[in-house]
């Protein structure tokens, strides 16, 4: 039992200290600004193209925090990539939200990051897109679906 409380408790502390990275405004929707958080490898100053993965958070597209890649987001700017972690809208099941909101800022932050590869030391060609649970089916739409600009 206390190892079940040890280990919900470092959870939900890591949970609780934020996105990890520089953080960014990438569209405002209804006078709600959405951002992305940007973990960039050591370049010592220097502007690279490293390939580059947009993380996209789970949640049933009614919960989660762009944080749940943090530790991945770390690993793998310590490995040369850049790594992105967005926070999208979720639904709220009381106003009937239509779940393309979710899909909408998925492909906005898409757009965003490509638009600032350059300044972001990203290769453009590079761009992975990757997530748990639902933020794996936003990354999907993101590549395969038109539309749900």
């Amino acid at each position: 039992m206390r190892t079940l409380l040890l280990v919900l408790t470092l959870t939900l502390t890591a949970q609780a200290a934020g996105p990890v990275g520089e953080k960014h405004v990438y569209k405002t929707v209804d006078g709600r600004e959405l951002s992305l958080y940007v973990v960039s490898p050591d370049s010592s100053g220097k502007p690279q193209m490293a390939p580059a993965v947009v993380f996209y958070h789970g949640g049933g597209w009614t919960g989660g925090q762009p944080t749940q890649f943090n530790d991945w987001a770390t690993h793998l700017a310590s490995r040369g990539m850049v790594a992105i972690q967005v926070q999208y809208r979720l639904l709220d099941k009381s106003t009937k939200d239509p779940p393309t909101i979710c899909v909408e800022d998925a492909k906005s932050a898409m757009r965003w990051v490509r638009s600032h590869a350059q300044e972001l030391g990203i290769d453009p060609n590079r761009i992975a897109a990757g997530g748990g649970s639902a933020g794996g089916h936003l990354a999907a739409f993101v590549g395969m679906v038109e539309g749900h600009d």
